[in-house]
């Protein structure tokens, strides 16, 4: 007995089928695309990144997180000099969303500054707190741009620009639930397919908002985004210099390179959720 398949039928199996070779293809091109800039991964760790997770590690084991070249390559490289303290690095790959793919290289690129600079997006931000029995906590209550370093009075809306510059440079204050309320400077460093932002502590970061665990200067948390034919690859780099990696305070045991781990988690995800709205 013959099976009849109508015409609407064999034009819908076919447009079924066209679709599942065009993801393939697709599928295949980012591949290829992050071997080439990650020419040190196994081929289990693509497969991660192909699976949205975020590859990371520790001290001397980062550099095949960075595509050679880039200024995060070029920060990632100086950190490993750092003395008594630790550094922390981190990559993730997400595709393009429909609306990203149709836009040229550089159309993208401002629009991929644009929602990075977006940090009061950044207000109810959750993370995995290990505190907290690993358990989803609050992260950052209060995200905002300051006009000058100092006064907390003057607090700026998320800027947005029409032409991406080669450098920026801001001046931001978040609470979080870690370290309470803190002043941060961002610098920019962008080119025609990396947007590069150095994040540096510029006030003391406390626990229990009485006891210093990293001093003015002392943090530098890096993010960056990397353009490939079929997405990008997020980097974060975090490093802490001339301190133990470990702060007791009243019988509890902070340790740093967890906690900004926990961090850059949190914060590769927002951008993830930035990205694809």
């Amino acid at each position: 007995m013959k099976m009849h398949i109508d015409g609407a039928t064999r034009r819908l199996l076919v447009f079924v089928l066209v679709l599942l070779v065009v993801g393939q293809v697709s599928l295949w091109a980012a591949e290829g695309a992050i071997k080439k800039a990650l020419p040190q991964l196994t081929e289990s760790e693509y497969q991660l990144l192909l699976d949205g997770e975020i590859l990371h590690d520790v001290n001397d084991k980062i550099l095949k997180y960075f595509v050679k070249g880039t200024e995060a390559s070029q920060r990632a490289l100086q950190a490993q000099n750092i003395e008594k303290g630790f550094v922390l690095g981190a990559v993730s790959y997400i595709p393009y969303t429909p609306a990203m793919k149709k836009m040229d290289a550089s159309t993208r690129q401002l629009a991929i500054f644009n929602k990075i600079r977006q940090i009061s997006t950044q207000e109810g931000l959750t993370y995995i707190s290990w505190r907290a029995g690993n358990k989803e906590k609050l992260l950052i209550e209060r995200s905002s741009y300051m006009a000058d370093q100092k006064n907390l009075n003057n607090l700026l809306p998320d800027p947005v620009v029409n032409q991406l510059p080669k450098t920026a440079h801001s001046y931001v204050y978040q609470r979080d639930t870690s370290f309470g309320g803190n002043r941060y400077e961002h610098t920019y460093t962008n080119s025609e397919v990396e947007i590069f932002v150095e994040i540096q502590n510029i006030s003391a970061m406390r626990v229990l908002g009485i006891f210093t665990a990293v001093k003015s200067g002392q943090l530098s948390i890096n993010m960056g985004t990397y353009q490939l034919d079929e997405g990008l690859l997020l980097v974060a780099l975090a490093s802490v210099e001339g301190r133990d990696p470990q702060v007791s305070v009243l019988g509890l045991t902070v340790d740093l390179p967890s906690a900004f781990r926990r961090r850059i988690v949190a914060l590769q995800g927002w951008l993830v959720n930035q990205l694809n709205t």
